[in-house]
Order: C-alpha cells, then sequence, then structure tokens
C-alpha cells in the first residue's frame, strides 16, 4: 500500500494512474504538485507521511481533514491509526 503525505491511499485512489503517479513518484505528473502538504512533508521535514511528524496535525492536516471531501477525512484517520501503532 502506497500511502501519500497527507494519509490518501494511492493505490485506490481514482486520479492514479491517468492524473497522477502518486505524491512518491519523481515525476511530474501529480495530481497537485504544489500541494502544501505534500512539499512540507517530503521535502522540508524528509518524511513518507504526516504520522512520522513531530507537529501532526498541524493547521494544514486539520484543514484538510475538515474540508468537504470525505476521502481527505477518511485519509487523516488512516494517519492517526498509523500514528497510535
Amino acid at each position: 500500500m502506497e500511502i501519500a503525505p497527507c494519509g490518501i491511499d494511492c493505490d485506490t485512489c481514482d486520479q492514479k494512474p491517468n492524473h497522477c503517479d502518486g505524491c512518491h513518484a519523481l515525476s511530474d505528473h501529480l495530481y497537485c504538485p504544489d500541494c502544501e502538504i505534500r512539499v512540507c512533508c517530503l521535502f522540508d521535514r524528509k518524511l513518507s507521511n504526516c504520522s512520522e511528524c513531530s507537529d501532526f496535525p498541524c493547521r494544514s492536516i486539520l484543514d484538510f481533514e475538515a474540508d468537504p471531501w470525505d476521502h481527505h477525512t477518511a485519509a487523516v484517520k488512516r494517519l492517526r491509526r498509523m500514528r497510535t501503532c
């Protein structure tokens, strides 16, 4: 299972493979290449997902969780579960 920094399961995401290679890909074929969560997690903090961050849950993750998309809420729930393991 490939987990994006935000907690989305890339293997089940409907944007992959037509619109995205996944947040961990080294290509330019990304749904949102400038995603602030992705940039912070992968490039600024050098983590594989936000559950590994000492600042989790940060404002960006809380805003992502609270937006109207159910799969974002599920993604952050996944990160919370990963954090407790």
